[in-house]
């Protein structure tokens, strides 16, 4: 059996969609959705080199954490 959870978001994706999982495939789906608008906020985030309040640079170093 394939762990999805060790894919990547799209790979998993495909696979739970190949084998009729269409609420898995979904899941996975809106997982790489969400994946892709952190990577984009960090970037524009970044690039825009905002002086963050605490609290927020905080929920971005979580975001970074969770990113692969």
């Amino acid at each position: 059996m394939i762990d999805l959870t060790k894919l990547t978001p799209d790979e998993a994706e495909a696979i739970a969609h190949a084998e009729g999982f269409t609420g898995v495939a979904t899941m996975f789906a809106r997982i790489g959705d969400l994946e892709h608008a952190i990577y984009v906020l960090l970037n524009e985030l970044e690039v825009g080199r905002v002086e963050l309040p605490d609290e927020v640079g905080a929920a971005v170093d979580q975001l970074r954490e969770l990113l692969p």
